[in-house]
């Protein structure tokens, strides 16, 4: 029998509902054994001198769990020569922002891919999952109220509207 998801792709920031949503991968691994999981943080970071960085989909390299690297690693444009101090800081972020989740997991014995990405936390994730054969994105839902939701939108809103692939929002 075919896996029904081959490539899980797992927005995390922190948030209760992000958390919720790591916890349902993890149980989706637990069904789908050959899956491999990728799990994201999207930097928003907007203090950098240069505001250029943020209109790629990548500054950062990846952090990936030894023995899980691929031939072909995920595609991301890579970033210009003057903006690697900028780089140099996001990936400390980024790192920071993923360690907590590699530590649950490696304690658990699962094995994910960590892929920190900046720029729109939508269009990041909805390029990331369009280049590298994600065929399903989990996030947690948003935790704005009503107002902040229509006047700035939603994140899983906009990957629900924007991804290539089934989108799992968890509550």
């Amino acid at each position: 029998m075919n896996a029904m998801y081959k490539h899980i792709l797992l927005a995390f920031d922190h948030t209760k509902s992000s958390e919720k949503a790591l916890e349902a991968a993890v149980g989706l691994l637990a069904l789908e054994k050959e899956a491999e999981l990728t799990i994201t943080h999207v930097s928003t970071e907007k203090n950098s001198m240069n505001t250029n960085i943020y209109d790629r989909t990548r500054s950062a390299a990846p952090i990936m769990t030894p023995g899980l690297d691929k031939q072909n690693p995920p595609y991301m444009p890579p970033l210009p020569q003057e903006d690697k101090t900028v780089a140099h800081h996001l990936n400390d972020e980024l790192d920071e922002a993923l360690s907590s989740v590699k530590h649950n997991l490696d304690s658990r014995g699962i094995q994910a891919n960590f892929y920190p990405l900046s720029g729109s936390p939508a269009e990041a994730i909805c390029e990331y999952a369009t280049g590298n054969n994600v065929d399903l994105v989990i996030v947690g839902r948003t935790e704005k109220n009503n107002f902040q939701k229509w006047f700035l939108g939603s994140v899983s809103e906009k990957i629900m509207q924007e991804s290539p692939c089934n989108v799992l929002v968890v509550k």
